[in-house]
């Protein structure tokens, strides 16, 4: 006979006689995972299975590690029916197995009008509690409806189960009458969460290319401003006056670029509808004019304090930067509408986005390289100068600068004792790297996000092991053991590799005679 598979759902409750300000913490410690992304990934999609499996023993003792810390959670007999999404309070939760959506809507938890959806499907439907012989025939006949249509109970037909109209309409819930859709206007905030919200990446690839078509259209329009300004150039304060009206020009086009895009029919710039994301208010709804001018103008308060305003679209629960707070308005996905049912996928990023997103990246890393090659080329210019006068210094005795070219020794200068000891212990190190390193690579390589986490090793050498980054270029930093068993030269050093499509770029603190693996 085979083991029967289980499931073991997080409800989102705290057990009696527990704080939840201390029970969270506490179990993402003990699921290894930061606090934050707990609350994100699990707690806001509570009741969500937490895993699964035939090995019903290694639930239970996971159960009793989340009962410890006073996390309340439940062990379900996994059937042959799918997992689903269910909506609860307007945000999708889950997934969870059939059987525990059965179990709550029996107890009388959720409403029998409650909507579910099968893992991997955005098609929202009314679940209907499974009918038995032993059921009581008015059981039998109550069919459950989504909550935008209105709840009307079934007479069993003459084999006692629901009649065969009535199944149809809870099939399809669109099929009611005009009056049920009218109630399909909600006038419920927005829910939290990666599902409706487009994340901070997104809106910044769909911002590079909103900018590069002002960009050309302002280079139009400035080439035309130029040649009006050098017509004028007898006159200078007609030509000032003319680049005035230039940068005024340019403040309106771009205002009105935004405002009419993301209030009008689409809700979106070219980039937002690149990216399938619009802009609407915190119920959805579709924004005015109005709205999108302060909006627009809130911009500047938002990049006024090294763009943090910008920035807050990347940790505030609905997604919103500064200036979509202070015009009370969200940027959702492109499915996300009033009164309709939450999308239960979150759209994967479009491969351009990603490409999109390291321009800003280049454009940073172009300006230092020409600010270096500047420099190089003043410093070139002064080491000139300098050249010309050494000729008028030659009485100058240069053996006082031996003690200089001595320090330019790039060497680490232990004994080669203490150097052979540190390159003996550092290649242990570099071994538990590099399994660290495969096992991140796999996820990058495999789309998933880079993991965020502080591990511990039983290597002696090693004080810690920190994941993190971007994907797809995850980190792995190596901090090095503070205690006096390890040589002086590795003490509290530090090794950190980056996954760079497909290979590993390594950085460190510690002298390069010292290593014996290639690192800058």
């Amino acid at each position: 006979m085979e083991p029967i598979k289980h499931a073991l759902v997080l409800t989102g409750d705290v057990l009696p006689g527990f704080d939840a300000e201390n029970v969270w913490p506490a179990l993402a410690a003990y699921f290894r995972m930061e606090p934050d992304r707990l609350k994100a990934e699990l707690l806001a999609r509570a009741p969500i299975s937490i895993k699964e499996s035939d090995d019903l023993a290694k639930l239970q003792k996971l159960q009793d590690g989340a009962s410890a810390v006073g996390a309340a959670t439940e062990l379900q007999a996994l059937g042959n029916d799918d997992n689903l999404f269910v909506l609860v309070d307007g945000s999708p939760r889950g997934p969870i197995p059939h059987v525990f959506v059965e179990d709550r809507v029996r107890r009388g938890d959720w409403p029998s009008s409650i909507s579910v959806a099968t893992v991997g499907s955005a098609n929202w439907r009314p679940f209907i509690v499974p009918t038995s012989p032993a059921t009581d025939l008015d059981q039998q006949a109550t069919v459950a409806f989504s909550p935008l249509s209105a709840q009307t109970v079934a007479q069993p037909s003459s084999s006692g189960s629901p009649a065969p109209e009535m199944r149809m309409s809870a099939a399809n819930p669109a099929a009611g009458s005009a009056s049920d859709h009218a109630d399909m206007e909600s006038g419920d905030m927005l829910p939290e969460g990666n599902i409706v919200n487009a994340g901070f990446w997104r809106r910044v690839a769909a911002y590079v290319i909103d900018s590069i078509i002002l960009s050309v259209a302002s280079l139009i329009f400035f080439a035309l401003i130029g040649g009006l300004g050098w017509a004028a150039s007898d006159s200078p304060g007609l030509a000032f006056f003319i680049m005035f009206l230039g940068y005024v020009g340019l403040i309106v086009g771009m205002w009105l670029y935004f405002a009419k895009f993301e209030s009008g029919p689409r809700q979106a710039t070219p980039g937002k509808r690149a990216m399938g994301i619009k802009v609407t208010d915190d119920k959805g709804n579709r924004i005015g004019f109005g709205r999108a001018t302060g909006r627009f103008f809130g911009k500047i308060i938002s990049g006024m304090i090294f763009n943090i305003g910008y920035m807050m679209a990347g940790f505030t629960g609905r997604k919103q930067a500064l200036h979509d707070m202070m015009a009370g308005c969200c940027v959702v996905f492109r499915d996300v509408e009033p009164g309709k049912p939450m999308p239960t996928v979150r759209p994967k990023m479009p491969w351009y986005g990603w490409v999109l997103n390291c321009l800003p990246i280049l454009g940073i890393v172009i300006m230092f390289a020409s600010w270096g090659f500047m420099m190089n080329q003043f410093l070139g210019m002064a080491s000139s100068e300098m050249n010309m006068a050494e000729t008028e210094m030659a009485d100058i005795d240069m053996s006082d600068f031996s003690d200089l070219e001595e320090t330019m020794d790039t060497s680490s200068g232990v004994d080669a004792d203490e150097a052979a000891a540190v390159r003996a212990g550092m290649t242990s190190v570099f071994m538990v790297a590099t399994e660290t390193q495969a096992e991140v690579a796999g996820i990058a390589d495999g789309g998933g996000d880079c993991p965020a986490e502080e591990r511990t090793s039983n290597n002696s050498w090693i004080e810690a092991i920190q994941i993190g980054g971007i994907s797809p270029e995850c980190t792995v930093t190596v901090r090095l053991s503070s205690s006096s068993d390890i040589p002086f030269a590795a003490r509290i050093e530090r090794i950190e590799w980056t996954y760079m499509g497909g290979a590993w770029e390594c950085e460190s603190s510690m002298a390069a005679d010292l290593l014996p693996f290639d690192c800058n």
